[in-house]
């Protein structure tokens, strides 16, 4: 891809680093929105298949749809429990009613009987050609979920809430199949050889069963809810999962005594898969899912009854005929219906955010559609490549054909570059065959929601890399627009890119702290770089101050330094340096300590040539290493008032007093030397007095007042007298600056 440098726009200052807004991250696309426009897992767009809507059915939902011979459409609906017909051109009339409240499942046997399953009293209904219906067999369980049936005509029935699965021979004589130990069997499908496959729950299990009802578990799955299978033309199985809270399902308010009660269709899940592409795929579409608030009884003022939706990562199994299980599929949400339509790709519908997806034949997965309703509740594959959706809330039929769309739109996430910021050419890949266009366009604006305040969209930019026309702003978005001329071809597009310069910021200092170091060792050499200092422990008496007998001779105080440190960071994250000035207190110009400070945020002072008094340091950091001089920023920041104190306390009025500590003239003893003086300094305050007889060890002494708190300490230190030699004692005072002065008495009993 090729991009253009910008003409500055001299009104703001600019980081020269171009920035790139990649928009191929799943779960950034699917926050966009979505309009006959499908994506897959790896983010490339094209025409959806043309969708149309058939005239909406008087229900809550379309449970199920079958087609008879004569390419009739039936609907079986709940609430109320009736079979519509719906004709091609968008007709639609009741077919025929139950007395039920739900029509679950539908079958049509070779003579063109349909056969419903309903809850919740468990009848199955037969209704003929004409329309005209009767009760065809009623099971000993309240709910009918699926029907299947084999090539002898027998219906299959799968039932709750026992977990039965019913054999009804053609005059309705029904006979136990198999009894799981399941609560519902919830749905069927036949293979070729007559073998039946039956999903439930709430045990998760993928149950295969024998033409002559021999029993055995194909599959147990994480998830404690199987919903939907289907299986393709080469025998490969699909399952897909509901686990979780279960869907907003609508019901009348029951009877005080009611028959049967509608059990949760699915239940809590603790498992979550890992491989989900569209963790929130319509979150930021704007469907609104039915949800008004519960009432105190369950049920609201319509006599509705309405179950929160907490919504689960559901997944699609599939199961090859040796029994190998691999996860091809997961999404956020109920995983409702499955079918295999003529090209061996499984379509999936979902809930309770309603999508379509297709999963090919290499196991990718696209987005189709997202609908206004709660749920897609069935498809049925037709003919000629056409597909038909039923929908719950509310209670729609769609024809999805084999055909792409003329025209479909992608509207892209709001895109926050943090700042103001200029923009660049727009890029993108993607494959436009004869007859078909892909034309993008952007918009901008300051506040993370569009609204009238944002640009309008800008006319379409046509070929890749053309320069972005919108204004300035800190939010940007595009809009994708594909369209063919060819129903049979589609465009596709994927990798859009959008190049920008983010104003410059100036670089923020949020501290600046002076301190002097008391752990570094004396570098010979004077040099401040922080590399040459070599850390030690702190230097005792001992190591400071050496007696004069020794030849190599050490100065009574350590290396005068400062240690300026500060925090410092760039908006734009821009390179910075840092220079560092100083001032004394009361001067008014600040003079030069060091330039060009880079990558390290601390300095190390030599301060034995600066005057006793108190200073102030500043720190500037500046961003000049990333951007043109002209446009770079900086900031500065003063330090709080600190002490340089060079000059060594002194050790005043040095006395000694020798007693003896003789009862009388005719005892023998020894005698003690009490030694008196002040320490004094100048600036700071005394923190320490020791002192050291004839070359000894260090010992400390304490003030008169056992507290060092003052400028000006006055001591005594009384010696046990050893013997009648002369002695000499070495007193030293130090400051808090680090500084050492020193005195020495002789005396000689």
């Amino acid at each position: 891809m090729a991009f253009t440098f910008l003409t500055l726009n001299t009104q703001f200052s600019y980081a020269v680093t171009t920035k790139m807004w990649e928009n191929i991250d799943p779960v950034d696309i699917s926050k966009g929105k979505l309009q006959n426009v499908s994506v897959n897992s790896l983010g490339k767009f094209t025409l959806s298949p043309d969708k149309s809507k058939i005239n909406e059915i008087p229900a809550t939902y379309v449970w199920c749809l079958v087609a008879d011979g004569t390419d009739s459409l039936f609907a079986g609906t709940g609430n109320p429990g009736s079979i519509f017909k719906v004709s091609h051109d968008g007709n639609v009339i009741e077919y025929f009613k139950t007395p039920e409240l739900h029509v679950q499942a539908l079958v049509i046997d070779s003579t063109g009987n349909i056969y419903a399953g309903t809850l919740p009293h468990g009848r199955i209904y037969r209704i003929t050609s004409k329309g005209e219906g009767e009760m065809f067999c009623e099971l000993p369980v309240p709910y009918v979920w699926d029907m299947v049936s084999d090539k002898s005509g027998n219906i299959y029935a799968a039932t709750g809430d026992n977990g039965v699965i019913y054999k009804i021979s053609d005059n309705g004589t029904a006979s136990v199949h198999f009894d799981s130990p399941s609560s519902n069997i919830l749905d069927l499908v036949i293979d070729n050889d007559g073998s039946i496959y039956a999903s439930c729950e709430p045990e998760g299990l993928i149950y295969k069963i024998t033409p002559n009802g021999n029993a055995s578990v194909l599959y147990d799955a994480d998830e404690d809810e199987i919903h939907c299978l289907a299986i393709d033309k080469n025998g490969v199985l699909y399952a897909g999962t509901s686990s979780g809270t279960p869907p907003v399902l609508r019901t009348p308010a029951p009877p005080a005594q009611p028959d049967a009660q509608l059990p949760l269709l699915m239940e809590n899940f603790h498992g979550e898969p890992t491989d989900v592409w569209l963790n929130d795929f319509l979150s930021e579409n704007g469907i609104e899912a039915a949800d008004p608030p519960l009432m105190n009884n369950g049920y609201a003022e319509n006599g509705m009854r309405e179950v929160p939706v907490i919504p689960e990562m559901n997944t699609i199994y599939r199961i090859d005929k040796d029994g190998r299980v691999r996860r091809i599929f997961a999404v956020e949400g109920f995983v409702l219906c499955m079918t295999i339509d003529d090209n061996n790709e499984i379509l999936v519908g979902t809930g309770n955010k309603a999508a379509l997806f297709k999963i090919d034949t290499n196991y990718e997965a696209s987005l189709l559609y997202d609908f206004n309703e709660s749920q897609v509740l069935d498809i049925l594959s037709y003919k000629d490549g056409i597909n038909y959706m039923a929908t719950g809330n509310n209670a729609n039929v769609y024809q999805l054909s084999n055909s792409y769309t003329h025209e479909g739109t992608y509207e892209s996430v709001v895109h926050d570059t943090t700042y103001v910021s200029s923009w660049g050419c727009i890029s993108w890949k993607g494959k436009t065959p004869s007859q078909t266009n892909i034309t993008l366009s952007t918009r901008s604006g300051n506040n993370r929601k569009p609204d009238n305040t944002w640009s309008d969209w800008e006319i379409g930019y046509h070929s890749n890399g053309e320069k972005i026309k919108s204004p300035s702003a800190r939010f940007i978005q595009y809009r994708a627009t594909l369209t063919t001329d060819n129903a049979g071809i589609t465009p596709s597009l994927d990798n859009v890119n959008i190049a920008y310069l983010p104003q410059n910021q100036p670089p923020v200092i949020r501290r600046v702290d002076v301190t002097t170091p008391r752990n570094l060792a004396v570098n010979e050499t004077g040099n401040n770089n922080a590399a040459n200092m070599q850390k030690t422990t702190l230097y005792s008496p001992d190591d400071l101050y050496l007696d004069s007998s020794r030849k190599n001779k050490r100065s009574a105080r350590n290396d005068s330094r400062k240690l300026i440190s500060w925090d410092a960071e760039d908006p734009n994250n821009d390179r910075l340096e840092f220079h560092l000035e100083y001032k004394s207190v009361d001067e008014s110009k600040w003079k030069i300590l060091k330039r060009n400070v880079k990558e390290v945020n601390e300095f190390y002072w030599n301060i034995n040539r600066i005057p006793d008094g108190y200073y102030q340091a500043k720190v500037i950091a500046c961003d000049e290493l990333d951007n043109p001089l002209e446009f770079a920023l900086k900031e500065e920041i003063e330090s709080d008032s600190f002490l340089i104190d060079n000059t060594r306390p002194v050790v005043l009025d040095l006395k000694t007093v020798i007693e003896s500590d003789a009862i009388d003239s005719h005892s023998r003893s020894g005698y003690t030397i009490t030694v008196s003086g002040t320490a004094k300094d100048g600036m700071c305050n005394i923190t320490d007095i020791q002192y050291s007889i004839d070359s000894g060890a260090w010992q400390t002494a304490f003030p008169e007042d056992k507290i060092f708190d003052s400028t000006e300490e006055t001591f005594l230190i009384s010696i046990p007298y050893i013997s009648s030699d002369e002695h000499t004692i070495v007193i030293n005072a130090l400051d808090y600056e680090g500084n050492i002065g020193s005195s020495r008495i002789v005396f000689n009993p």
